[in-house]
């Protein structure tokens, strides 16, 4: 008996522990595209900086809205389906935090981001209202001396009023020194790169 109930609550304890990672439960809603190219900067700016916590913690899983935030961006059928899609989801992207030592020995620079789109309600993605979406954002940081590292986090992204947030997530790449995509890559919206 004494067993079970310290199993329970080590099991409470990590539940707790995961969900203060989140600040997503204050996500009331998605937004469109804000018009003023400063509050665009800004948006992405913060988000950035979210993202690039997440991977140097080695949670990028903790860019993902909650199951209860899910709900109030996309509708229920929707929610469902990002919700199956995201069982196993930290085996599926296969980080291991000894991958993302690099982001903790370098601070946050800037993003780049593609698929960038103002998108109608309803839809594939199951949007309660005109969100601006993205597919992918390489996440960059830098040392002192200039040095830059960086990594794609691959997924759909919603903005909404609490910064942009993932709906789900496809890939985590490991983090690369100098990567080659930050002088090759298109970027729809960059922040802090140039």
């Amino acid at each position: 008996m004494r067993r079970s109930l310290a199993l329970l609550c080590l099991g409470l304890a990590a539940c707790a522990g995961a969900s203060q990672n989140r600040a997503t439960t204050e996500v009331g809603r998605g937004l469109a595209m804000p018009a003023d190219p400063g509050a665009r900067s800004q948006a992405l700016r913060e988000s950035g900086q979210r993202f690039y916590a997440a991977l140097s913690r080695g949670e990028p899983e903790d860019t993902v809205l909650d199951a209860l935030a899910l709900r109030r961006v996309v509708d229920s059928t929707a929610a469902t389906r990002y919700s199956a899609q995201r069982a196993g989801l930290g085996l599926r992207l296969g980080v291991r935090p000894a991958d993302l030592e690099a982001f903790r020995s370098a601070e946050f620079a800037g993003v780049c981001v593609q698929g960038a789109r103002q998108r109608a309600a309803g839809g594939v993605l199951g949007l309660l209202q005109p969100t601006w979406t993205f597919d992918r954002v390489l996440v960059v940081g830098r040392r002192p001396g200039g040095q830059r590292v960086a990594a794609w986090l691959e997924g759909v992204f919603a903005f909404t009023d609490q910064g942009f947030y993932a709906l789900d997530l496809s890939r985590a790449e490991a983090p690369r020194w100098e990567h080659s995509d930050l002088e090759l890559a298109s970027c729809d919206v960059e922040v802090g790169l140039h």
